[in-house]
Protein backbone atom coordinates (compact mmCIF):
# COMPACT_ATOMS: atom_id res chain seq x y z
CA UNK A 1 0.00 0.00 0.00
CA UNK A 2 2.97 2.18 0.54
CA UNK A 3 3.40 2.49 -3.27
CA UNK A 4 -0.61 2.34 -4.05
CA UNK A 5 -0.90 5.34 -1.81
CA UNK A 6 2.50 7.22 -3.49
CA UNK A 7 0.87 6.65 -7.02
CA UNK A 8 -2.16 7.89 -5.89
CA UNK A 9 -0.48 11.09 -4.37
CA UNK A 10 1.21 12.03 -7.35
CA UNK A 11 -1.92 11.70 -9.58
CA UNK A 12 -4.15 14.22 -7.33
CA UNK A 13 -1.15 16.17 -7.31
CA UNK A 14 -0.28 16.11 -11.47
CA UNK A 15 -5.12 16.43 -11.20
CA UNK A 16 -4.58 19.24 -9.33
CA UNK A 17 -1.64 21.30 -11.31
CA UNK A 18 -3.25 20.73 -14.82
CA UNK A 19 -7.05 21.34 -13.75
CA UNK A 20 -7.03 22.77 -10.62
CA UNK A 21 -10.30 23.09 -9.06
CA UNK A 22 -13.80 22.44 -10.89
CA UNK A 23 -16.54 24.79 -10.06
CA UNK A 24 -19.35 22.26 -11.43
CA UNK A 25 -20.41 18.86 -11.63
CA UNK A 26 -19.89 15.84 -8.76
CA UNK A 27 -16.42 17.17 -8.23
CA UNK A 28 -16.13 15.65 -4.58
CA UNK A 29 -14.84 19.09 -3.18
CA UNK A 30 -17.99 20.75 -4.82
CA UNK A 31 -20.44 18.38 -3.08
CA UNK A 32 -18.27 18.66 -0.02
CA UNK A 33 -18.88 22.71 0.12
CA UNK A 34 -22.66 22.09 -0.42
CA UNK A 35 -23.01 19.33 2.07
CA UNK A 36 -21.21 21.80 4.72
CA UNK A 37 -23.27 24.64 3.65
CA UNK A 38 -26.37 22.86 4.07
CA UNK A 39 -25.24 22.06 7.69
CA UNK A 40 -24.20 25.20 8.91
CA UNK A 41 -27.75 26.51 7.88
CA UNK A 42 -29.51 23.73 9.73
CA UNK A 43 -28.02 23.33 12.80
CA UNK A 44 -26.81 26.68 13.72
CA UNK A 45 -30.10 28.27 13.43
CA UNK A 46 -31.50 25.07 15.62
CA UNK A 47 -29.79 26.05 18.79
CA UNK A 48 -30.12 28.86 21.07
CA UNK A 49 -28.12 31.68 21.90
CA UNK A 50 -26.77 30.34 25.24
CA UNK A 51 -22.79 29.52 25.37
CA UNK A 52 -24.04 26.26 26.05
CA UNK A 53 -26.18 25.79 23.04
CA UNK A 54 -23.83 27.48 21.11
CA UNK A 55 -20.94 25.06 22.27
CA UNK A 56 -23.55 22.20 21.11
CA UNK A 57 -24.24 23.50 17.96
CA UNK A 58 -20.49 23.76 16.62
CA UNK A 59 -19.61 20.21 18.21
CA UNK A 60 -23.00 18.76 16.49
CA UNK A 61 -22.19 20.71 13.18
CA UNK A 62 -18.43 19.28 13.50
CA UNK A 63 -19.63 15.78 14.15
CA UNK A 64 -22.07 15.94 11.54
CA UNK A 65 -19.63 16.87 8.83
CA UNK A 66 -16.76 15.25 9.85
CA UNK A 67 -18.59 11.30 11.00
CA UNK A 68 -19.77 11.06 7.32
CA UNK A 69 -17.15 12.25 4.99
CA UNK A 70 -14.29 9.57 7.08
CA UNK A 71 -16.65 6.74 7.45
CA UNK A 72 -17.58 6.92 3.12
CA UNK A 73 -13.99 7.52 2.60
CA UNK A 74 -12.87 4.55 4.33
CA UNK A 75 -15.45 2.60 2.58
CA UNK A 76 -14.59 3.91 -0.75
CA UNK A 77 -11.20 2.96 -0.02
CA UNK A 78 -11.55 -0.56 0.53
CA UNK A 79 -13.80 -1.66 -1.67
CA UNK A 80 -11.99 0.57 -4.28
CA UNK A 81 -8.51 -1.44 -3.62
CA UNK A 82 -10.78 -5.06 -3.10
CA UNK A 83 -11.71 -4.73 -7.09
CA UNK A 84 -8.30 -3.58 -7.82
CA UNK A 85 -5.18 -1.82 -7.14
CA UNK A 86 -5.65 0.36 -10.48
CA UNK A 87 -9.30 1.28 -9.21
CA UNK A 88 -8.06 1.92 -5.89
CA UNK A 89 -5.07 4.33 -7.18
CA UNK A 90 -7.47 5.94 -9.76
CA UNK A 91 -10.31 6.55 -7.00
CA UNK A 92 -7.60 7.70 -4.37
CA UNK A 93 -6.01 9.95 -6.68
CA UNK A 94 -9.35 11.61 -7.16
CA UNK A 95 -9.61 12.25 -3.02
CA UNK A 96 -6.37 13.22 -3.33
CA UNK A 97 -6.62 15.93 -5.77
CA UNK A 98 -9.81 16.93 -4.21
CA UNK A 99 -7.72 17.62 -0.85
CA UNK A 100 -5.88 19.81 -2.57
CA UNK A 101 -6.18 23.11 -4.24
CA UNK A 102 -3.05 24.51 -5.58
CA UNK A 103 -3.33 25.86 -9.14
CA UNK A 104 -6.62 27.53 -8.60
CA UNK A 105 -5.95 30.00 -5.73
CA UNK A 106 -2.28 30.55 -7.51
CA UNK A 107 -4.45 31.83 -11.13
CA UNK A 108 -6.84 33.93 -8.68
CA UNK A 109 -4.21 35.51 -7.31
CA UNK A 110 -2.47 36.41 -10.40
CA UNK A 111 -5.10 37.94 -11.65
CA UNK A 112 -5.39 39.95 -8.62
CA UNK A 113 -1.97 40.54 -9.34
CA UNK A 114 -2.67 41.86 -13.24
CA UNK A 115 -5.79 43.78 -12.29
CA UNK A 116 -3.37 45.78 -9.80
CA UNK A 117 -0.72 46.40 -12.51
CA UNK A 118 -3.47 47.73 -14.41
CA UNK A 119 -5.05 49.56 -11.57
CA UNK A 120 -8.60 47.54 -12.64
CA UNK A 121 -9.97 48.17 -8.96
CA UNK A 122 -13.67 46.23 -10.46
CA UNK A 123 -11.62 43.45 -11.79
CA UNK A 124 -9.11 43.39 -8.66
CA UNK A 125 -12.36 43.31 -6.41
CA UNK A 126 -14.38 40.33 -8.13
CA UNK A 127 -10.95 38.18 -8.55
CA UNK A 128 -10.15 38.99 -4.57
CA UNK A 129 -14.01 37.81 -4.06
CA UNK A 130 -13.17 34.49 -5.87
CA UNK A 131 -10.22 33.89 -4.37
CA UNK A 132 -11.59 34.40 -0.40
CA UNK A 133 -15.14 34.59 -0.28
CA UNK A 134 -15.08 38.28 1.29
CA UNK A 135 -16.92 41.05 0.20
CA UNK A 136 -14.50 43.44 -1.15
CA UNK A 137 -16.86 46.33 -2.46
CA UNK A 138 -15.37 49.05 -0.54
CA UNK A 139 -11.77 47.64 -0.58
CA UNK A 140 -8.71 50.13 -2.02
CA UNK A 141 -6.41 48.54 -4.18
CA UNK A 142 -3.55 48.64 -1.54
CA UNK A 143 -6.11 46.91 1.25
CA UNK A 144 -6.46 44.08 -1.64
CA UNK A 145 -3.08 44.08 -2.29
CA UNK A 146 -2.41 43.45 1.10
CA UNK A 147 -4.87 40.71 1.78
CA UNK A 148 -4.18 38.81 -1.48
CA UNK A 149 -0.98 38.28 0.26
CA UNK A 150 -2.39 37.66 3.52
CA UNK A 151 -4.97 34.85 1.99
CA UNK A 152 -2.17 33.43 -0.39
CA UNK A 153 0.11 33.05 2.29
CA UNK A 154 -2.37 31.05 4.65
CA UNK A 155 -2.98 28.97 1.70
CA UNK A 156 0.34 27.23 1.84
CA UNK A 157 -0.49 25.66 4.81
CA UNK A 158 -4.17 24.91 4.23
CA UNK A 159 -4.65 24.30 0.69
CA UNK A 160 -0.97 23.07 -0.10
CA UNK A 161 1.30 21.65 3.10
CA UNK A 162 -1.44 20.14 5.26
CA UNK A 163 -3.04 18.15 2.96
CA UNK A 164 -0.17 16.92 1.65
CA UNK A 165 1.09 15.65 5.14
CA UNK A 166 -1.81 14.39 6.43
CA UNK A 167 -2.04 12.48 2.63
CA UNK A 168 1.75 11.64 3.13
CA UNK A 169 0.45 9.41 6.61
CA UNK A 170 -3.04 8.65 5.74
CA UNK A 171 -3.35 8.31 2.12
CA UNK A 172 -6.42 9.86 0.27
CA UNK A 173 -8.53 9.60 3.10
CA UNK A 174 -6.10 11.48 5.61
CA UNK A 175 -5.98 14.10 3.06
CA UNK A 176 -9.89 14.54 1.98
CA UNK A 177 -10.62 14.40 6.12
CA UNK A 178 -8.20 17.16 6.69
CA UNK A 179 -9.90 19.28 3.95
CA UNK A 180 -13.79 18.18 5.30
CA UNK A 181 -12.05 19.96 8.76
CA UNK A 182 -10.78 23.14 7.15
CA UNK A 183 -14.05 23.95 4.84
CA UNK A 184 -16.17 23.25 8.00
CA UNK A 185 -13.50 26.23 10.00
CA UNK A 186 -14.09 28.33 7.01
CA UNK A 187 -18.02 27.71 6.44
CA UNK A 188 -19.25 27.08 10.08
CA UNK A 189 -16.10 27.53 12.49
CA UNK A 190 -14.54 31.28 13.38
CA UNK A 191 -12.76 31.48 9.69
CA UNK A 192 -16.07 31.64 9.09
CA UNK A 193 -17.08 34.61 10.92
CA UNK A 194 -18.47 32.31 13.67
CA UNK A 195 -16.88 34.64 16.48
CA UNK A 196 -19.17 33.36 19.40
CA UNK A 197 -19.23 29.72 21.07
CA UNK A 198 -20.28 28.10 17.69
CA UNK A 199 -17.45 28.15 16.25
CA UNK A 200 -15.19 27.39 18.67
CA UNK A 201 -15.27 23.48 18.41
CA UNK A 202 -14.59 23.75 14.37
CA UNK A 203 -11.71 25.79 14.67
CA UNK A 204 -9.91 23.92 17.57
CA UNK A 205 -10.35 20.73 15.22
CA UNK A 206 -8.46 22.64 12.35
CA UNK A 207 -6.10 24.45 14.74
CA UNK A 208 -5.18 20.42 15.82
CA UNK A 209 -4.78 19.39 12.26
CA UNK A 210 -2.86 22.38 11.05
CA UNK A 211 -0.31 22.91 14.14
CA UNK A 212 2.35 20.47 13.01
CA UNK A 213 1.65 20.80 9.03
CA UNK A 214 2.10 24.86 9.42
CA UNK A 215 5.58 24.95 11.13
CA UNK A 216 6.54 22.41 8.51
CA UNK A 217 5.31 24.89 5.87
CA UNK A 218 6.79 27.98 7.11
CA UNK A 219 10.58 26.20 7.07
CA UNK A 220 9.64 25.15 3.75
CA UNK A 221 8.70 28.84 3.00
CA UNK A 222 12.05 29.99 3.65
CA UNK A 223 13.63 27.31 2.73
CA UNK A 224 12.42 27.84 -0.77
CA UNK A 225 12.79 31.79 -0.62
CA UNK A 226 16.29 31.32 -0.31
CA UNK A 227 16.50 29.40 -3.64
CA UNK A 228 14.39 32.24 -5.05
CA UNK A 229 16.98 34.94 -3.66
CA UNK A 230 14.25 36.25 -1.34
CA UNK A 231 15.61 37.47 2.09
CA UNK A 232 15.17 34.46 3.88
CA UNK A 233 17.35 35.79 6.79
CA UNK A 234 14.83 38.44 7.64
CA UNK A 235 12.17 35.87 6.83
CA UNK A 236 13.74 34.07 9.70
CA UNK A 237 13.79 36.78 11.69
CA UNK A 238 10.28 37.91 11.03
CA UNK A 239 9.47 34.15 11.48
CA UNK A 240 10.65 34.09 14.94
CA UNK A 241 9.44 37.23 16.09
CA UNK A 242 5.88 37.20 15.10
CA UNK A 243 5.00 33.61 14.50
CA UNK A 244 2.52 33.48 17.60
CA UNK A 245 1.28 36.83 17.33
CA UNK A 246 -1.77 36.19 16.19
CA UNK A 247 -5.47 34.64 17.29
CA UNK A 248 -4.96 32.46 14.10
CA UNK A 249 -1.09 30.70 14.84
CA UNK A 250 -1.78 28.52 12.23
CA UNK A 251 -2.06 30.68 9.63
CA UNK A 252 0.57 33.45 11.00
CA UNK A 253 3.17 30.94 10.81
CA UNK A 254 3.64 31.16 7.06
CA UNK A 255 2.42 34.94 7.35
CA UNK A 256 4.98 36.06 9.08
CA UNK A 257 7.88 33.84 7.00
CA UNK A 258 6.25 35.53 3.91
CA UNK A 259 5.82 39.23 5.59
CA UNK A 260 9.70 38.87 6.13
CA UNK A 261 11.00 38.12 2.96
CA UNK A 262 9.25 40.20 1.29
CA UNK A 263 9.41 43.41 3.78
CA UNK A 264 5.42 43.51 4.18
CA UNK A 265 3.06 43.84 7.13
CA UNK A 266 0.48 41.16 7.06
CA UNK A 267 -2.94 41.67 9.28
CA UNK A 268 -3.76 37.73 10.64
CA UNK A 269 -6.57 37.08 12.38
CA UNK A 270 -10.12 35.64 12.03
CA UNK A 271 -12.68 37.70 10.55
CA UNK A 272 -14.67 39.93 12.39
CA UNK A 273 -11.94 39.32 15.31
CA UNK A 274 -8.57 41.28 16.45
CA UNK A 275 -6.26 41.41 13.48
CA UNK A 276 -2.19 41.23 14.96
CA UNK A 277 0.14 42.59 12.48
CA UNK A 278 2.98 40.71 11.43
CA UNK A 279 6.22 41.53 9.82
CA UNK A 280 8.37 45.14 10.03
CA UNK A 281 7.26 47.26 6.86
CA UNK A 282 9.71 48.73 5.04
CA UNK A 283 8.17 49.15 1.99
CA UNK A 284 4.78 49.24 0.62
CA UNK A 285 2.89 45.87 -0.70
CA UNK A 286 3.25 45.91 -4.29
CA UNK A 287 1.73 43.55 -7.08
CA UNK A 288 5.25 41.84 -7.10
CA UNK A 289 4.68 40.48 -3.86
CA UNK A 290 2.08 38.64 -5.14
CA UNK A 291 3.93 36.96 -7.67
CA UNK A 292 6.71 35.72 -4.93
CA UNK A 293 3.86 34.18 -3.10
CA UNK A 294 2.85 32.16 -5.53
CA UNK A 295 6.20 30.97 -6.39
CA UNK A 296 6.73 30.25 -3.04
CA UNK A 297 3.13 28.11 -3.02
CA UNK A 298 4.13 25.74 -5.61
CA UNK A 299 7.73 25.46 -4.70
CA UNK A 300 6.81 24.47 -0.99
CA UNK A 301 4.36 21.88 -3.23
CA UNK A 302 7.33 21.03 -4.98
CA UNK A 303 9.66 20.27 -1.80
CA UNK A 304 7.25 18.32 -0.10
CA UNK A 305 6.21 16.09 -3.05
CA UNK A 306 9.50 14.78 -3.23
CA UNK A 307 9.81 14.53 0.58
CA UNK A 308 6.80 12.39 0.43
CA UNK A 309 8.01 10.36 -2.27
CA UNK A 310 11.27 9.89 -0.85
CA UNK A 311 9.89 8.95 2.73
CA UNK A 312 7.28 6.39 0.77
CA UNK A 313 9.89 4.69 -1.26
CA UNK A 314 12.56 4.25 2.07
CA UNK A 315 10.12 2.33 3.80
CA UNK A 316 9.01 0.49 1.11
CA UNK A 317 12.56 -0.85 0.54
CA UNK A 318 12.83 -1.16 4.18
CA UNK A 319 10.22 -3.41 4.51
CA UNK A 320 10.97 -5.37 1.27
CA UNK A 321 14.24 -6.35 2.15
CA UNK A 322 14.33 -6.40 6.44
Amino acid sequence: MLMNTLCAIALGFVLDSMLGDISFGAYPLNLLKKYLSFLDRKIKNAYADSKDARNAAGGMFEFLALTPVLVLCLCIFYFTYAVSDIFGIIVEGILCWSALSIRTPKELAAKVMRAAKENDINSARQYFHELTGMDASELEMQDIIRCTLEASSANITDCVIAPLFWMGLLGGVGGFVYRTINLADRIGGRMGGYEDHSGRIPSAFNRFMGYIPSRIAARFCLRDGSILCLDSDRGSQVYRAFRNDSQNKTAAQTQSACAGMLGVCIDSGYPNGTAMVLGEETEEPDPTGIYWVTQLTAGTAVIAMFIIAAVRVGLFFLFKYI
